[in-house]
């Protein structure tokens, strides 16, 4: 078309097959070769600007190309851009000499966009060494969004067989890009894929510190004005002057404290203007911890510390001031395939991951699609939602950080979201297919709500303020282990079955604390299980459509069960206000003996029951106090409606060893046995029957048993 004038152009298209049929179609196009400039302060690397700094896009020359991009970048700073376009092609990345090479990397400017086409690829160069990056952010770096393209790392052509000096040989330090300590950071709509370690490493570094031991120690405390004052116990530091050049960036004014020795417990810093007098002072500080990451006031010119220990001699603790990334946000990104992690935080402070999809990530441990673990360097301040978990050896770790948020994901099959954190989770609207919610090793402060498993589990083992309110599942399991007093809270969870899997679920409740559920609904193939406590409080519990469920230890205040069959684990179990309808309960443990009590209960009836009612054949205690049974369907007398003992067993040893059945009222359809005790068995105890009105029913009871006050029509 080039001889043709800009504008619209009509295509015709005229086709002729071998019988001589001809068809004809028409387009209309629109020819416009007018040259768009770039927007001003956007640098484009075309094929005259490659040329000019020895950058190719054949996937060739790795050492030209990776030091032209550096070399282009300080040009492209340095004269104003705030753009840097790279256009489509294959950009071999240096696999330099040596672990971590300055040299091999792109090492990003501030205040820079480094925007990539969709066909642009950053290919490392196949290496040996255990650390790499394609992409570096040094901790004076702000300001930077990364967007577009591919990073691709070598992972299935790396030679794995170097072990570095300070390395263990794992090789699990390939990075696509690296963060350390840098701030304001986008990273936008990236495709990472194939590298030995993680698509992201967001961490940290040093920058200044103090050593502090016995010669700038002193015995005592300091006064809640920070004023020296004799306290038993206590040792203090001399001032601290804050005269490190570093301290005028805002984003290197912290102070952390690792490494203690000869101290014990936590730390309090106290800081001071410059006429002496206290601004403020962090309490209660842990060592190399996110709950160690103290912000040092702007008008502060001094510091002072105060630890736990009777002398100063022996006493070793390294103050640090670091730079962690801050700011830094993961959206829209494509992060697969890698050895070790997704994404890791290991030093961050105010990181949002968002809309990405994260998976098959496997290969080296932990294997996580985002793994916050930050060490010595704080972890605080994370939000992780929007995103697609799938294929991964663990779609999430959150371990040491402080708080962190983790909303609207959705967690594939096959994998763990695992918390391991005392610094808090929320939890909300996720999708768990296939898949668990694990916290462990005590973690604590955690709040799971509204969220769905399907095929999945949700484990809680110890830890303090847990609430867990409006989950919903679907051939799912739920466990909590209630360590501390009031440690764990649930309420308004739904358990059902699609019908597909004829595997027993549901709640299993453990530990030696009491543990309180309110507003629990299970149907089909879910029971409630485990050793329970005769303390544990479930309100509101609504069986529906259940298979035989067990009852673990505790008390049930307003149980619905409705066409099912309840069953009891050992332990004491207590049932006041139940509504049954359609449903009975046996007392049948092959494992021990259940002590269970039902009270002030309704049984209700609309369709025939075969069998038993209330049938007891094993119990240290069976009591059944002040309930009405109403049977006005089943038609058949062969069973009473309740029976103490199996007829089998009349003559072997007892297994009920006590039970009182008073203040009772049943009836039934036709006249039919209403209590039975003769088949207690050999041994049995006087069973106490007092105080029940039995309307179309009668007795069987034996002449040991406490027969007195009941009225029989």
């Amino acid at each position: 078309m080039s001889s043709l004038n800009n504008g619209s152009i009509t295509i015709t298209a005229v086709s002729n097959d071998q019988y001589g049929n001809q068809s004809t179609s028409s387009t209309v196009v629109t020819k416009d070769t007018t040259v768009v400039s770039p927007p001003a302060g956007v640098y484009e690397l075309t094929s005259q600007e490659r040329t000019r700094w020895g950058i190719y896009n054949d996937n060739s020359h790795p050492i030209e190309t990776t030091n032209g991009f550096n070399q282009a970048l300080q040009w492209a700073t340095s004269n104003g851009y705030t753009t840097f376009h790279v256009l489509g092609g294959t950009y071999l990345i240096a696999k330099g000499v040596e672990d971590k090479d300055h040299n091999a990397q792109i090492n990003m400017v501030s205040n820079m966009t480094f925007l990539m086409d969709s066909d642009t690829v950053l290919q490392k160069e196949t290496n040996k060494w255990e650390q790499y990056a394609i992409i570096s952010l040094s901790k004076d770096i702000v300001n930077v969004t990364i967007k577009g393209g591919t990073l691709k790392g070598d992972r299935y052509t790396h030679d794995y067989t170097y072990v570095g000096p300070y390395t263990s040989g794992t090789h699990e330090w390939g990075f696509g890009i690296i963060t350390e300590g840098a701030s304001n950071v986008i990273i936008d709509g990236v495709n990472f894929t194939d590298f030995t370690g993680d698509g992201v490493q967001a961490g940290g570094t040093t920058v200044t510190g103090e050593s502090i031991d016995s010669t700038n120690l002193e015995l005592g405390g300091l006064d809640a004005n920070g004023n020296p004052i004799s306290q038993s116990g206590k040792i203090r530091t001399k001032p601290y002057t804050l005269s490190d050049p570093a301290y005028q960036n805002p984003h290197f004014r912290n102070i952390m404290m690792w490494n203690p020795e000869g101290v014990s417990g936590k730390y309090d810093l106290y800081y001071y203007r410059s006429d002496g007098s206290l601004i403020k002072t962090d309490k209660d500080q842990d060592f190399n911890s996110s709950f160690g990451y103290s912000k040092i006031p702007d008008d502060a010119v001094k510091w002072r510390a105060v630890f736990n220990a009777t002398s100063t001699a022996n006493v070793g603790v390294q103050m640090m001031s670091v730079a962690v990334t801050e700011n830094l946000l993961i959206q829209n990104c494509n992060i697969g395939n890698n050895r070790r992690q997704g994404i890791s935080l290991v030093g961050t402070d105010g990181v949002k991951i968002l809309n990405n999809k994260i998976h098959d990530i496997s290969g080296v441990a932990p294997g996580s699609g985002v793994d916050l673990e930050p060490g010595f360097y704080p972890g605080i301040n994370t939000e992780i939602s929007g995103n697609e978990f799938l294929n991964n050896k663990i779609h999430m770790v959150l371990s040491y950080g402080g708080h962190a948020i983790a909303n609207n994901n959705y967690f594939g099959p096959d994998a763990a979201f695992a918390s391991t954190s005392w610094g808090g989770v929320s939890a909300s609207n996720n999708t768990f297919d296939n898949s668990s919610f694990v916290s462990s090793d005590g973690s604590s402060n955690i709040t799971f709500t509204n969220n769905k498993l399907t095929k999945s589990g949700a484990v809680f083992d110890g830890g303090e303020n847990i609430i867990v309110d409006g989950l919903v599942g679907v051939d799912s399991d739920i466990s909590f282990t209630q360590t501390v007093e009031n440690g764990i809270s649930a309420s308004n969870i739904s358990l059902t079955s699609s019908g597909q899997d004829s595997e027993l679920h549901g709640f299993a409740i453990w530990g030696d604390k009491p543990i309180t559920l309110s507003t629990i609904y299970l149907e089909g193939n879910n029971g409630l299980s485990g050793n329970g406590l005769a303390s544990n409080v479930y309100s509101n519990v609504t069986f529906n459509n259940t298979t035989e469920s067990r009852l673990a230890s505790g008390n049930y205040n307003n149980l619905i069960v409705t066409n099912g069959k309840i069953n009891f684990y050992p332990g004491k179990v207590t049932i006041n206000q139940g509504q049954f309808k359609n449903s009975t309960v046996i007392l049948d443990n092959d494992n021990g003996y259940p002590n269970v009590t039902i009270s002030s209960s309704t049984f209700d009836f609309d369709k025939s029951v075969s069998g038993n009612i209330i049938l007891v054949n094993n119990a240290t205690s069976f009591s059944f106090l002040n309930n009405t049974i109403n049977d006005s369907v089943t038609t058949s007398a062969d069973h009473p409606i309740i029976q103490i003992g199996r007829d089998a067993w009349k003559n072997s040893p007892t297994q009920v060893k006590g039970a009182v059945i008073k203040g009772n009222k049943i009836t039934s359809k036709i006249k039919r046995v209403g209590i039975d005790t003769t088949n207690g068995g050999i041994g049995a105890p006087p069973y106490d029957i007092e105080d029940n009105t039995l309307i179309n029913n009668t007795l069987a009871l034996t002449s040991k048993d406490i027969n007195k006050n009941n009225t029989v029509t």
